[in-house]
């Protein structure tokens, strides 16, 4: 009996959906919401300052509120306000994690709207924040007194955005980041050059950038670069960017002077293209690129290197190459990538002397040497990562299917390329691994390719179906045990939140339907909650 009024108990629709919460039967309605409070018996550093704005915005929407007033110690006993009492452990500013215990937190609310939040840092305030900020919908808070403690199952949680096919102004990425804090995402992987475009401005080689940036002002300073990474700090977000090699890389030789390092892939457009890894200048331009990336990018952890698609065909285009391969003993064009790789490496590691770890991307073909502390950004299945042999590497899981958001809509020159990947295909998604698998899964991106994606369709293609990725991520064991109806009203009002803040993300289903959700989301129980029901009927029989 008591396991059946469990499942009747209302569930708060928070989403994600925390790891333990208790809650009672009281409402408060906040009345005054201007007298909104934050206060610690430490002082706030700028930072956390900076985020406390930032949820002191989103709680007082549409209100004009004052919030140097908020902060002051003072009237912080005033009924029908929040009142957030918040105790931080390490108050330093970080730019990324490495531990999902850094991103836990403890929150208590009681009847009279007392907040009490205690955190190790400045990303598990930032979930706790989002999470009371979830809670007081309408503002008003239900089933008081309420005590949550929470903590995400994976560490590495993001979406991965492409300014290089169409350019994407700093506005629009850090409305992306802002997105992924109410969703609590703390990843915004950048891949931010490829054959289209180089839309970063280079110290050196600024020709590369002017030559294939679309527009006057198509392209990011180092400016805009440590603005973006400091703006996804403050909201607990971390940036990986991305500079795809050897393939991909047709933009590096639109310039004369550069032609040579680059060979133009045979194809109709002349769209693409791969460096000369046989070529001196290629690593001269490649250090002074490199160079570049890691002073702009200075305070992330991770540089993503990219590493896939490089066609032998294009190599062999090259007689060169062929003849660069003989002499020096490279016996194949595997080993000709390998080789470059290497190369690449010394000049991080031992050149630039850069600490950032590096990730590369592979898929069940890719058999391309990878080091120890390097990690594999997965877009094959998970499920075949039983044939990944003899890799211990963290791995970063990116499914084709289905979280590959571009999928379905055509590809750049209006033909088919694959089939949609709905909200339901990613819900039905999980971070599930191979017995004889022998590495470390960090956690999971969607991935928004930008061939047909520009700054018009941007949310509506990554919202919803990073929310339930977010989702599963942080709470993966939910779906065993969680109604399809109540999943489906968390999603609802996830929709309902993003628009208050003026995301423009793509509907879920109908307003019919949304009214509905018992009806047109009929999937009535989870594989436990069916096995138990049938225990309690064979018993009872």
């Amino acid at each position: 009996m008591i396991f059946i009024q469990l499942l009747l108990l209302a569930v708060n629709a928070i989403m994600p959906i925390p790891i333990s919460i208790s809650q009672g039967y009281q409402t408060a309605r906040i009345s005054r919401i201007c007298e909104v409070k934050f206060f610690s018996t430490q002082e706030f550093p700028d930072h956390i300052v900076k985020l406390l704005l930032h949820y002191h915005e989103l709680i007082t929407y549409d209100e004009d509120c004052d919030f140097e007033e908020s902060i002051q110690n003072t009237n912080i006993k005033i009924e029908g306000a929040l009142k957030f009492e918040i105790s931080i452990k390490n108050q330093e500013q970080l730019y990324w994690v490495t531990s999902t215990n850094e991103e836990a937190y403890e929150l208590q609310i009681d009847e009279n709207l007392n907040v009490k939040i205690q955190a190790n840092n400045h990303w598990g305030l930032a979930r706790a924040l989002d999470t009371v900020n979830q809670l007081a919908i309408n503002n008003e808070i239900q089933n008081l007194p309420i005590y949550i403690s929470d903590e995400p199952q994976y560490v590495h949680r993001g979406i991965m955005i492409d300014t290089a096919r169409n350019f994407l102004p700093v506005k629009l990425i850090k409305r992306t980041i802002d997105a992924l804090v109410i969703n609590k995402l703390n990843v915004l992987h950048w891949h931010i050059t490829d054959d289209e475009s180089f839309p970063l401005l280079l110290s050196k080689y600024s020709q590369i950038t002017n030559n294939s940036k679309f527009w006057k002002d198509g392209f990011f300073t180092k400016q805009d670069v440590q603005e973006i990474i400091e703006y996804a700090s403050i909201r607990a977000v971390q940036i990986i960017p991305e500079v795809d090699t050897p393939a991909h890389v047709h933009s590096w030789g639109i310039s004369p002077d550069l032609q040579s390092i680059v060979i133009t892939c045979d194809t109709n457009i002349k769209q693409y293209g791969q460096l000369d890894p046989t070529l001196d200048q290629t690593y001269e331009v490649l250090t002074s690129i490199l160079q570049d990336i890691d002073d702009m990018f200075h305070k992330v952890q991770f540089i993503h290197f990219g590493g896939d698609e490089a066609s032998i065909q294009c190599f062999e285009q090259k007689p060169s190459i062929k003849e660069f391969m003989t002499q020096n003993g490279i016996s194949n064009y595997f080993d000709l990538q390998a080789y470059y790789r290497k190369k690449q490496k010394d000049i991080w590691k031992n050149q630039i002397k850069s600490q950032k770890k590096i990730i590369y991307w592979y898929n069940k073909k890719d058999q391309l040497p990878a080091d120890q502390d390097d990690i594999i950004q997965w877009w094959g299945l998970s499920s075949q990562l039983n044939e990944v042999k003899g890799r211990s590497n963290q791995f970063i899981l990116s499914d084709y299917h289905p979280l590959y958001l571009d999928t379905g809509v055509g590809n750049a020159f209006g033909d088919r390329y694959d089939k949609y990947q709905g909200w339901k295909d990613v819900y039905k998604w999980n971070p599930s691994i191979p017995h004889n698998f022998q590495g470390t899964i960090l956690g999971g991106e969607s991935l928004l390719w930008g061939e047909t994606n520009n700054q018009n369709t941007h949310f509506q293609k990554l919202f919803l179906r990073s929310s339930i990725l977010a989702d599963t991520l942080w709470n993966p064991d939910q779906k065993q045990d969680e109604l399809f109806p109540k999943f489906a009203k968390r999603l609802s009002d996830m929709e309902d939140r993003m628009n208050k803040y003026d995301f423009p993300v793509s509907p879920f289903t109908h307003s019919y339907c949304k009214r509905q959700l018992d009806l047109c989301f009929p999937e009535s129980y989870s594989t436990k909650l069916k096995l138990f029901f049938m225990f309690v009927i064979v018993y009872l029989i």
